[in-house]
């Protein structure tokens, strides 16, 4: 729509007035203007013609605090449901009998700390705010420790109470965040066992950590501390592997579900015999073809892998024609010809 099609003679103000404000401030009118659901769009757009009279302060009184505050009406505007805008986008307004703070503590946090009121404020919605945004306001007594003690490990560790903070919730932000509190005797080792293997494994203790569920953060974050009878070797064998090869156990190691991962990362720690080659052989031609076995290989599942991978293993009379036969000719064109050639003196 531009200027020169708009037909402003016929235009429908009880849609389009927003398109008035917006692009064609010129041809404003105040009499047609629909002020129920576009009054923002002149607050925003064209505030020269702003009318407090008119104006649809009960559903948009916010458009005037950010874009107009010159027209704020502390009498008019909205406290109820857009205080936030106030303390976010003219505080110089901010009248704290009038706001919000059920609703919107948070904001004035966030926006203008300069007015907060610890009475007032609305601890048990939005003390994580106090503690994020203006811990110099913060209160132990009232602060949320509950629901929201984490934002203190996070955001201001200085005013952290051990005997406040919930450890059965919120243990793993203390080890990401403040490791100067950890408390193993507090410490949820059952849940967030892994967090101290990640974050601070100087507080590892292996008498309290959960091996059962989380022995895989040991082997990737501290292998210093792996202890190879309390590891979880069914289900993290594969991190082992991967991160920390020289605690690889052939015995202990899970080669049913993750042979791959020996293949991939530990070659080395290869035992054929123990391989679980129907259902991994793929990563063998991939990954270690120096370990290639063709009497082991599961030809039937995975023939495309030794042709793209492996070729120099390849063997038509083992290879799966039928289900495979699109791989080898991409990748060996002469033994898919030689097949061909074979067929046609056969016929």
């Amino acid at each position: 729509m531009s200027e020169t099609t708009i037909d402003l003679e016929n235009i429908d103000w009880e849609k389009d007035s927003w398109v008035v404000a917006e692009i064609y401030p010129q041809h404003f009118d105040p009499d047609k203007y629909n002020w129920q659901k576009d009054s923002r769009y002149v607050a925003e757009c064209c505030p020269q013609y702003f009318d407090p009279e008119r104006y649809n302060w009960e559903e948009q009184s916010w458009a005037v605090a950010k874009y107009c505050p010159q027209y704020f009406d502390p009498e008019r505007y909205n406290w109820e449901e857009q205080s936030w805008a106030v303390a976010q986008y003219c505080p110089q307004y901010f009248d704290p009998d009038k706001y919000n703070w059920e609703k919107d503590s948070r904001a004035v946090a966030e926006y203008c700390p300069e007015h907060f009121d610890p009475d007032k404020y609305n601890w048990a919605k939005d003390s994580y705010a106090v503690a994020w945004y203006c811990p110099q306001y913060f209160d132990p007594d009232k602060y949320n420790w509950e629901e929201q003690s984490m934002y203190v490990a996070k955001y201001c560790p200085q005013h952290f109470a051990p005997d406040k903070f919930n450890w059965e919730r919120n243990s793993y932000s203390v080890a990401a965040c403040c490791p100067q509190h950890f408390d193993p005797d507090k410490y949820n080792w059952e849940k967030d066992s892994w967090m101290v293997a990640e974050y601070c494994p100087e507080h590892f203790d292996p008498d309290r950590y959960n091996w059962e569920r989380q022995s895989f953060a040991v082997a990737k974050y501290c292998p210093q501390y792996f202890d190879p009878d309390r590891y979880n070797w069914t289900e993290d064998s594969m991190y082992v592997a991967k991160y920390c090869p020289e605690h690889f156990d052939p015995d202990k190691y899970n080669w049913r579900k993750y042979s791959w991962a020996v293949a991939e990362y530990c070659p080395e720690h290869f035992d054929p015999d123990k391989y679980n080659w129907e259902d991994h052989s793929r990563y063998v031609a991939e990954c270690c073809p120096e370990h290639f076995d063709p009497d082991k290989y599961n030809w039937k599942g995975y023939s495309w892998a030794v042709a793209e991978y492996c070729p120099q293993y390849l063997d038509p009379k083992r290879y799966n024609w039928i289900e495979q036969e699109s791989t080898i000719k991409t990748h060996c064109p002469n033994y898919a010809q030689s097949k061909k050639n074979q067929e046609l003196e056969l016929e």
